[in-house]
């Protein structure tokens, strides 16, 4: 069996431009991330409020109850990373779909 080589499309991105795509769509994905878990832990109470610490000194069998935010937390990291590598991504695919029109198209000789 013969294995024929398939001529490389002329206007395929090169190299260091699909390195610089994919470096900048995980740079994106993690600052989208952080930016979710930041926006969640700013909002999520960490310790009680002062009307639950109030009634706690008051009354003697009360207990404020402070949920945990991890699962939010975890949520919002994760959402964020989805939300801005996509975009990202979609962002780098224009870019380098321009990019193979402009070498399609190159200007008249002079």
């Amino acid at each position: 069996m013969a294995t024929e080589e398939v001529p490389e499309h002329p206007n395929l991105p090169r190299r260091g431009a699909l390195a610089a795509v994919f470096l900048a769509i995980s740079i994106s994905g993690i600052l989208g991330g952080l930016i979710g878990y930041g926006l969640v832990a700013t909002t999520c109470p960490d310790s009680a409020t002062r009307v639950e610490r109030i009634m706690a000194e008051q009354i003697a069998n009360f207990h404020a109850q402070v949920p945990s935010c991890a699962w939010k937390e975890l949520g919002g990291a994760l959402l964020g990373t989805v939300i801005a590598a996509l975009g990202a991504a979609t962002i780098a695919i224009l870019v380098l779909r321009a990019q193979s029109e402009w070498k399609g198209h190159l200007p008249p000789p002079r």
